[in-house]
């Protein structure tokens, strides 16, 4: 049967495939949109190719991270170190070179595995913004293959003093996951508060070959938000968030052996921002924002190798940053936005590896503690201007972006190892060496890393044009060059987890790309149509080298130029009232020009078509099918997968009022049929090879 609907769903996701229609009312379909706004007033000022996925969609079906609720999405990828730690790929680009933001604030942690999407609470979201491609002009380094923004949501003001609310719980079969979550709104015209929280539980995941060992996790959240107008033209907001997890289990990833237990004993994300917003100041002067903003992200692991050898790196890592922009309208014609920001970006980190023997009563530990990063700060100053030109309204716009960046990186001096504390104690007070005799020994240090200062200076531009031969049309070719300057973990790392060296380079220059995309939409209304196609040439890459066979060591060096090509599909047809279909494709192929040799993290051929049934006023229900094909274009690290499809299917009731309150019920099957399959990034992003089972779950939202 998989040879059968294999083909065919491929054969007519690329012979209809479209944008969604905002001019259709439906809940249960993800909506285009044409503007950006993950920088709030540079919302209107640049055509990028992106996708939303809003709370509706959110909702109606079950995610364990945010990373499974993009993974529908067209040009995007889902990727695993574990059940909980999970990332995304957008058009093959991994993370290291994408930029996540939580409200517009940049989410920075020790190395591109570390967890970072998975600490944004689902609960929490009105929306998820994806930019695909080029966005420094946005961002500056980091930025290179795309922005993924999460929207939490904040309350509106009232014309009287309202409180409004809602409670939710969830559970999952497939790893026994419970969640509960609130959200509480206290609005009035002046004024507003909201308060969110949520807990969530899990134990080990079922695949269809059995129980999948350390893949258990538990986190909690809470946050506040607050808005308070002065008059008619100036507005205060503040956030916090707060995000932590525990005992998280990872059960893959190539950085350690196969046959260690890793999992996060402890990770925690703090966000606090201020904004102060002046609009209407002038005819001219629309509209003046400032924002301060702090992000902190802790860490801790603990690897245990074997019975008597243990690893526990902990980092610590803080983003602070403060920006403006000032919107300037001179007339229907021409509309410019300008703007300055400054972040700042640190990091601390610590590796302590515990090696225990036992004679008798007696257990005798060694600590030896090492660096694997020094501590180093990143500062990063941008200028940047957009220009908006209606050059024919209705027929012919033009958006230019510039933006000039001043880059400098610093480090301490790092050792290797750092010190080395010996102690001996009772077998009962294993790992408790404030009960035992113990000496430290600062003699063995070796300097790792010399004090260091390096800076860059990058520029990033956008240009696109976008022609409308019908009402009903709209034709957008970008041309745009992006960069990336090398993170703190690129240049200083040295990880030994037993399954070789890794080592960083200072001397790492910035990887930079020219990137172009060409799309063509058609919205009608009853079908929609768009497709992209993109290419892009990227030089100065960086990536690890093997350097040495004995002992093993991987070094990060820029190699040769290669380029990303690719298309992307996409359709929604609303064939009646009730019953509409929506279907995507996405390709990518990379490539090391010098080399000819195939780039590692590329995703296959892939897509996913949904047939979906909207009840007037009762339920709506959706049946869906997530395939991807065959991927044999891979690096010589990688191994190739084959293809698959998962089915899946959900129900949500609409709002059953109960006088003042309602309560409304969701709930679904994830891979229907209880497949057993492989998804290319996660095996070649860790040792992990089964991906969850068959999943039934129920979700119940109660409010007010």
């Amino acid at each position: 049967m998989k040879s059968i609907l294999l083909p065919i769903l491929i054969g007519f996701s690329f012979y209809s495939q479209a944008s969604i229609l905002e001019s259709i009312n439906d809940s249960i379909l993800h909506k285009e949109i044409k503007e950006v706004t993950v920088y709030g007033s540079l919302s209107k000022m640049l055509s990028l190719p992106m996708v939303m996925v809003d709370s509706a969609a959110l909702q109606k079906t079950s995610f364990f991270t945010p990373a499974d609720a993009l993974q529908r999405e067209t040009g995007i990828s889902l990727s695993r170190d574990g059940i909980w730690a999970t990332s995304v790929n957008i058009r093959g680009f991994s993370e290291q070179r994408l930029l996540f933001l939580v409200d517009g604030d940049r989410i920075q942690t020790a190395t591109d595995i570390a967890g970072a999407l998975s600490t944004v609470d689902m609960n929490s979201l009105k929306k998820i913004e994806v930019i695909k491609g080029a966005s420094s002009v946005l961002y500056g380094t980091g930025a290179m293959g795309g922005i993924v923004n999460f929207v939490t949501e904040r309350p509106t003001y009232s014309p009287t003093f309202q409180t409004n609310g809602k409670v939710g719980s969830e559970f999952n079969s497939a790893n026994n996951l419970w969640a509960n979550s609130a959200n509480v709104q206290f609005t009035t015209k002046q004024w507003y508060l909201g308060l969110t929280g949520s807990y969530r539980t899990a134990q080990n995941m079922q695949t269809p070959q059995g129980k999948l060992p350390n893949s258990q996790f538990n986190d909690a959240s809470y946050g506040i938000k607050g808005g308070i107008k002065y008059g008619d033209n100036q507005e205060f907001l503040a956030t916090y968030n707060h995000f932590e997890a525990w005992n998280v289990g990872l059960p893959g990833s190539k950085l350690f052996p196969a046959t260690a237990t890793v999992r996060y004993t402890g990770m925690v994300r703090n966000q606090l921002s201020g904004e102060y917003i002046f609009s209407d100041i002038s005819e001219v002067f629309k509209e003046l924002r400032f924002k301060a903003y702090s992000q902190y992200v802790s860490r801790d692991v603990e690897n245990r190798l074997d019975p008597m050898k243990t690893v526990l790196p902990s980092s610590k890592n803080t983003s602070t940053g403060l920006k403006g922009t000032a919107n300037f309208y001179f007339n229907d014609y021409n509309t410019v936005i300008v703007g300055a920001e400054v972040c700042n970006r640190n990091t601390n980190t610590i590796r302590i590896t515990v090696k225990d023997s036992i004679a008798g009563s007696e257990v005798y530990s060694n600590f030896v503690a090492t660096q694997p990063t020094p501590k180093s700060d990143m500062l990063n100053l941008g200028v940047f201007g957009q220009y908006n030109w209606k050059i024919d309204p209705g027929k012919w716009e033009m958006n230019a972006g510039l933006r000039l960046d001043y880059i400098k990186l610093s480090n301490d001096t790092a050792f290797n190892p750092w010190y080395q504390k010996k102690s001996v104690g009772s077998v009962s007070s294993m790992y408790q060496s404030e009960s035992s005799n113990y000496t430290l020994d600062y003699s063995i240090r070796k300097v790792g890393f010399l004090p260091n200062n390096h800076i860059d200076l990058a520029y990033s531009a956008h240009i696109d044009l976008n022609f409308y031969p019908t009402k009903s049309q709209r034709l957008t070719l970008m041309l745009a060059n992006s960069y990336r300057a090398a993170s703190l973990e690129e240049r200083f790392k040295y990880i030994d987890l037993g399954s070789g060296i890794h080592k960083g380079n200072s001397q790492l220059r910035p990887e930079k790309g020219w990137f172009t995309n060409l799309s063509y939409i058609l919205s009608g209304n009853n079908i929609s149509i768009k497709t992209d196609v993109f290419a892009n040439y990227l030089f100065d890459l960086i990536t690890e080298v093997q350097t040495s066979a004995s002992p093993l060591i991987f070094e990060n060096q820029n190699v040769s130029k290669a380029y990303f090509i690719g298309s992307e599909l996409e359709l929604k047809w609303l064939i009646n009232r009730t019953f509409s279909i929506i279907t995507n494709a996405s390709y990518t192929r990379g490539k090391d020009i010098d080399s000819l040799s195939f780039l590692p993290q590329i995703p296959p051929l892939h897509g996913c078509i949904s047939f979906n049934y909207q009840s007037i006023s009762q339920f709506k229900a959706s049946l869906s099918a997530l395939w991807a094909a065959r991927q044999a274009e891979v690096a010589t690290t990688e191994t190739p997968t084959n293809g698959h499809i998962i089915f899946n299917f959900n129900v949500q009731s609409a709002k059953i009022d109960l006088l003042r309150y309602y309560i409304q019920f969701f709930t679904g099957v994830d891979n229907l049929l209880n497949e057993s399959y492989l998804n290319h990034l996660s095996t070649t992003r860790g040792i992990l090879q089964l991906e969850p089972g068959r999943n039934v779950y129920l979700k119940v939202k109660f409010g007010w």
